[in-house]
């Protein structure tokens, strides 16, 4: 019960800042309560229509004025269904829009324990089961409130103690599907922890699709993912079960009020103390009350179950975020140091003690043995990890001191296989960037990485989609259009990790004399293993075991 206390006040945390107005609040129950009491008032109408019956027929003004209160009814209440689920659809995107700005603006670190597919799953699928108990249920358990308190109302004004023993069988009834609801807590967590594995195995194969085909593993991974689907399966079984037992429960709480009410009105009305009025409207009251109570289970169940997810929600929530746009702007980044830096992670040194300073326009090459610590060096300039700030300086301000985002305008990262987004072409040249440079100035930027063949190819179209197995580009190319991407930022740094380790010979050669051209403007820092490439008035940077072993200038 604690543990399913905790989670719900995790879920009010979540959802507090993302909760309706008071306006919105004021509409939503002035619906319910319209709605409600027209519903109340159709078996009021519908008695007085039978009453006026007589030899000359029916009553005609009780009739149309039973007809305009059904018709008014059923509008209201086709209203208020829309504007709950519009209600709902706000709160559950405003929640959305949160938790993608908390994936976003995240360091780099506290993202990277879990699967991109997994964290996609909590946003998406996760907040369903919130939207769920928002926009259906919230709105069924408050009309059914108001609904109840009507009806028994009316019933304690008919005779007190009827309404007691009907009391005393839904106290009764509440008891035991307490427990129940509880026990979707869990349920609801598995089955989106479940899906989340699904997802992110799923995404896994379809973004090696080729690597799973060469290597014949079809058959294989198809029954692996008989084994997840079942898991999922087995949770989601597990929560019908519970809902089997939870919808039985009310009818048995509603046969067991019918039954108490019959025999305690047989008595009281053999004493002479109640009349069969009184105990035939009292059985039509109790039917009044399925809908209450139904709602009532359905919302306890599912709000438990939302609760279950809640936890994952605010793993999310409580990402630490990095502080952009807080310090001292780069401008011109011609200037970068590093001073006693050293790095470790689960007890492993990865960087130890390095000192280094790159100085203005130039090709720096570092070298190196693969794991020795040379990517990881090179994201220590980007920003990416809060304890070697301090033994870096941009322009003479330390890394603690600097603003991120001018940092990362200043400096541009080109990977070893560029990452593009399923996009167009267009958005991902001009990724990130505040002020969009005209179609002019991106074609002067593939002209300047040598992709105007490549330009004229794809007919100019710079909408034409990326995707993620879209075969537009060869590996050179791509490894062009990264560049193009960094001198469309006027980045006054690149850095740049193995750009030729997927070519050939003879495109390894062009794109070194193009690299070598970028360095005449701005400092360039390539990783690469080979040593081919080094000339004599290269800055050489070579790193073992985490260590500047040798330099030269």
């Amino acid at each position: 019960m604690s543990q399913s206390g905790g989670e719900l006040k995790n879920l009010w945390q979540i959802l507090k800042p993302h909760r309706p107005s008071k306006m919105q609040f004021t509409v939503l129950s002035v619906l319910v309560v319209v709605t409600t009491v027209l519903e109340l008032l159709i078996p009021w109408f519908s008695k007085n229509l039978v009453d006026s019956i007589s030899v000359d027929g029916v009553a005609m003004s009780v009739l149309m004025t039973l007809l305009s209160i059904v018709l008014i009814s059923a509008v209201f209440e086709g209203i208020l269904t829309w504007y709950g689920a519009k209600t709902g659809e706000r709160i559950c995107t405003s929640l959305r829009y949160s938790l993608i700005g908390k994936l976003l603006f995240s360091k780099v670190e506290a993202a990277s324990d879990k699967h991109s597919a997994e964290y996609a799953t909590r946003v998406v699928n996760d907040t369903l089961e919130v939207k769920t108990v928002l926009a259906t249920d919230f709105i069924s358990l408050f009309a059914g409130a108001v609904s109840l308190v009507a009806v028994v109302a009316m019933m304690f004004y008919l005779d007190w103690r009827l309404t007691l023993v009907l009391l005393a069988c839904v106290l009764v009834g509440f008891l035991i599907i307490l427990p129940l609801s509880l026990m979707m807590s869990g349920i609801g967590k598995a089955i989106q922890a479940a899906q989340a594995k699904l997802l992110s195995t799923l995404t896994e194969w379809m973004r090696h699709h080729t690597l799973i085909k060469s290597h014949n593993a079809q058959s294989p991974l198809h029954q692996e993912s008989k084994a997840l689907l079942e898991t999922c399966m087995e949770h989601e079984v597990r929560g019908a079960k519970i809902m089997a037992m939870i919808s039985p429960t009310i009818n048995l709480v509603l046969m067991m009020s019918m039954v108490a009410i019959l025999g305690f009105s047989s008595y009281w009305m053999q004493q002479g103390s109640m009349t069969l009025g009184t105990v035939t409207a009292f059985l039509m009251y109790l039917f009044g009350l399925t809908f209450p109570l139904v709602a009532l289970g359905a919302f306890f169940s599912n709000l438990f179950k939302a609760a279950g997810t809640a936890t994952r929600l605010q793993d999310i929530e409580q990402l630490a975020q990095e502080q952009l746009q807080q310090g001292e702007s780069v401008v011109n980044a011609s200037e970068i140091q590093i001073q006693a830096l050293n790095f470790e992670r689960d007890e492993k040194v990865i960087l130890n003690n390095v000192s280094y300073q790159f100085d203005g326009p130039g090709l720096s090459i570092v070298t190196g043995e693969s794991g020795s610590g040379k990517s990881t060096l090179m994201s220590q300039l980007l920003g990416f990890y809060d304890d070697t700030k301090s033994a870096i300086f941009i322009d003479g301000k330390r890394l603690d001191d600097v603003d991120l985002y001018s940092l990362r305008q200043a400096i541009a990262w080109v990977d070893q296989e560029p990452k593009l987004l399923n996009t167009s072409i267009k958005e991902n040249l001009l990724l990130g960037l505040s002020e969009q440079p005209s179609d002019d100035a991106i074609e002067q930027a593939l002209e300047q990485v040598g992709l105007s063949q490549w330009y004229e190819k794809i007919g100019k179209d710079l909408e034409q989609a990326v995707s993620e197995r879209a075969q537009i580009f060869s590996g050179g190319e791509k490894q062009r259009f990264a560049i193009a991407r960094a001198l469309l930022r006027n980045a006054k740094v690149l850095l740049m990790d193995e750009p030729t380790s997927a070519l050939d010979k003879h495109n390894s050669t062009e794109m070194m004399t193009l690299i070598r051209a970028i360095a005449k403007e701005r400092r360039v820092i390539m990783i690469s293993h080979n040593s081919a490439f080094l000339q004599q008035d290269d800055d050489h940077v070579h790193i073992a075991e985490g260590e500047i072993v040798k330099s030269a200038a």
